[in-house]
């Protein structure tokens, strides 16, 4: 039996990795816990000690790009520039890793992304009353943000940070 000292997170990653490889040969329902782990490098018990669905490994893939991308955590912001400034950074990323985000969206698996931006705001300490409004906040991004997939990107995180400031948080101004 092959001992190894990696970390978990670098395990898991590898394993989403490997899945999303895997995922540009055929679809997510056709690729076995085997494949995967073989392709990862990793044993069948380290998928099954992290995770109980491929799905889960996608969302924890998105998660940790996002995590690895951004050096500061979502935070409440005082002024319509802050707002606007972090709504286009969070589309910058998702634009810049939409080569990953397209084919889990295309396959019909949208509630990946779901489960990635619940991981990301769970991983967020705030007081209740706060993470009650970035859970509100985000799960409108993730809304627009899959509008967008599917229209094909046509507006730049720029362009749906404004409208989005202008048209839907009136109230900051």
């Amino acid at each position: 039996m092959r001992r190894t000292t990696a970390s978990p997170e670098y395990l898991k990653e590898n394993m989403g990795s490997a899945l999303l490889e895997l995922m540009k040969e055929k679809p997510l329902e056709r690729i076995t816990i085997e494949e995967m782990t073989a392709k990862a490098d990793v044993g069948r018990s380290t998928y099954f000690r992290y995770f109980k669905t491929k799905e889960e490994i996608l969302a924890y893939k998105l998660t940790a790009l996002y995590s690895n991308s951004f050096t500061h955590d979502i935070r409440p912001v005082d002024t319509v520039s802050e707002l606007t400034e972090m709504i286009e950074q969070f589309f910058s990323f998702w634009l810049s890793i939409r080569n990953t985000v397209d084919p889990i969206v295309a396959s019909g698996h949208s509630d990946v992304l779901s489960m990635a931006y619940s991981q990301i705001v769970g991983n967020t300490q705030f007081p209740a009353e706060q993470e009650y409004v970035n859970r509100f906040v985000l799960s409108g991004l993730f809304g627009v943000h899959h509008g967008w997939v599917i229209n094909g990107y046509r507006e730049s995180p720029e362009e749906l940070a404004r409208a989005i400031v202008r048209k839907v948080f009136r109230f900051f101004q």
